[in-house]
């Protein structure tokens, strides 16, 4: 039997173990209306990246940017998110009628007002990232959040006066699973309940410091490291809550919880990666599309005065292959793996004032500050690396027929791909714990570093420049919900009708 330290006691006395209020789906069947907006978001959303959790909040952001350009009137916009994300399934019925009592036409008053410096565009995201937090009535994930920024802060002994909102931004991102928005709306939150301009200024250059740090790309590969402990503990409070008190204050029921919780999580990670390596190379295949039919296929004609059959087909086919090539080698962790995660886990809620202590904490090192010669002689052969791996793809590519334009969105996808794989083989860390954490760098990670950095920096490039996103948002979303709405009144029209005409 064990004794729960002062932060776990913290902990467990601020969760409600399940007996948070939920709200039943009493929901009608579809009808045409709900069949049809439903189909458009699922479209919508192929072209985009996001988590499952982060897909509602996107929308809301999406439709509040458009309605908010036609109406400043709160209760107005309001009436119309609620319809649009009901015509969509992202809330219920039953859900909708007991969201309007929040008064979300308040929360979007100060939003709507706002006037200040801070970018409109932001203000936002902001106000969709606090509605998302009104239709979550579990509070417990906030606090397991919390707790985990207390244990990855004990281990962090960085030398910077802005740490804590540091390692919060990276908790926020990492453990809980938050994009920009609502991290930037968590921030202003700190400042307290109700936010004035003064507040919105602060929140924005809080943000933005954080964003920015030097030290946030070591940071948040430091936390990402400390997480699968603390993301299997709150799988298993929310796998069965009634008894989490009961086990995590005994040492043999823990193990047994935490080993038949970490089974069912990893059958179901099979499922997340099969999902995740569908939709990027969805998303790769769309834009493929727009670029091979819009630019490609026109450049050759205009350029060389024909279509070269043979490079646009291997561009065609080879994103989907590589992905299922690279997926397909996907490995869950081991028994041994699986047996380590659950001693850390263990170990963690048994000794929070020691962890700070340990071998693995992030400190300052000398490299920090200074840099030697040979730093620089080392970013020279990297650099000089960098170059002499593309050079070689593009003087393969040459050797098979491709021309200058195939070349390019051959090696433009090579890297998206790329990196979307790597990103997706990331999922089986997030239950992975090694104690050994000494260097493992093959020939492979060598010469695919290149390959995944470009990969990152051209995947946030074309986020913002999604042509398709862009053609949805602004060319096809606004007539087709009003199309929506005319089905949807008329719908309720002949509901009306039919109960007045029809004699029983």
């Amino acid at each position: 039997m064990a004794i729960m330290n002062r932060i776990l006691t913290a902990l467990t006395s601020r969760l409600t173990f399940g007996y948070t209020g939920q709200i039943k789906n009493g929901d009608r069947a579809d009808g045409l209306v709900e069949i049809l907006a439903r189909a458009y978001e699922r479209a919508r959303n192929a072209l985009e990246y996001r988590a499952d959790n982060l897909v509602r909040r996107a929308a809301i952001e999406r439709i509040l940017r458009r309605i908010m350009v036609l109406s400043k009137d709160p209760a107005k916009i309001t009436e119309d998110l609620l319809t649009e994300l009901r015509w969509a399934k992202y809330i219920s019925q039953e859900e909708t009628k007991i969201i309007k009592d929040m008064n979300i036409a308040r929360v979007l008053t100060k939003y709507v007002n706002y006037k200040g410096t801070v970018p409109q565009d932001w203000v936002v995201k902001i106000a969709s990232s606090e509605i998302e937090d009104l239709f979550n009535l579990n509070t417990d994930y906030k606090q397991f959040t919390f707790f985990a920024f207390q244990i990855i802060r004990q281990k962090v002994q960085l030398e910077d006066p802005n740490l804590d909102l540091l390692v919060y931004f990276a908790t926020d991102k990492i453990y809980a699973g938050s994009d920009n928005e609502q991290i930037a709306y968590h921030i202003l939150g700190l400042a307290g309940e109700e936010a004035d301009k003064e507040k919105f200024e602060e929140a924005w250059r809080l943000f933005n410091l954080a964003k920015s740090h030097k030290q946030m790309s070591r940071i948040n590969k430091f936390v990402r490291k400390q997480m699968p402990p603390l993301i299997i503990l709150r799988d298993i409070y929310f796998y069965e809550p009634a008894v989490f008190k009961e086990i995590i204050t005994d040492k043999a029921k823990f193990e047994e919880k935490a080993e038949e919780v970490l089974d069912i999580q990893l059958n179901q990670m099979s499922g997340k990666i099969a999902t995740a390596g569908f939709r990027s190379v969805l998303y790769v295949f769309l834009t493929k599309m727009v670029l091979a039919f819009g630019l490609e296929v026109p450049f050759e004609i205009l350029v060389y005065g024909r279509m070269n059959l043979f490079p646009l087909s291997v561009n065609l086919i080879f994103p989907p292959v590589l992905m299922w090539l690279t997926t397909s080698q996907i490995r869950l962790p081991n028994k041994k793996d699986q047996e380590a995660l659950i001693k850390r886990t263990w170990y963690v809620m048994e000794n929070f004032d020691e962890l700070k202590n340990e071998e693995d904490t992030l400190k300052n090192s000398g490299r920090d500050e200074v840099y030697g010669f040979g730093y620089y002689i080392f970013t020279i052969t990297y650099w000089l690396f960098f170059i002499g791996v593309f050079w070689a793809i593009y003087f393969g590519l040459g050797k098979i027929g491709y021309t200058f334009f195939s070349k390019f969105i051959f090696i433009f996808f090579l890297t998206i791909i790329a990196f979307f794989a790597y990103r997706i083989s990331q999922i089986t860390k997030v239950y992975s714990w090694k104690e050994s954490r000494g260097l493992n760098t093959s020939l492979m990670d060598i010469i695919s570093l290149p390959i995944l950095t470009t990969g990152s920096y051209l995947s946030q490039g074309l986020s913002r420049l999604n042509f398709l996103a862009f053609a949805f948002d602004f060319i096809l979303e606004a007539p087709f919900k009003i199309i929506l709405g005319f089905v949807d009144d008329w719908a309720h029209f002949l509901s009306i009708k039919k109960d007045e005409q029809i004699i029983e």
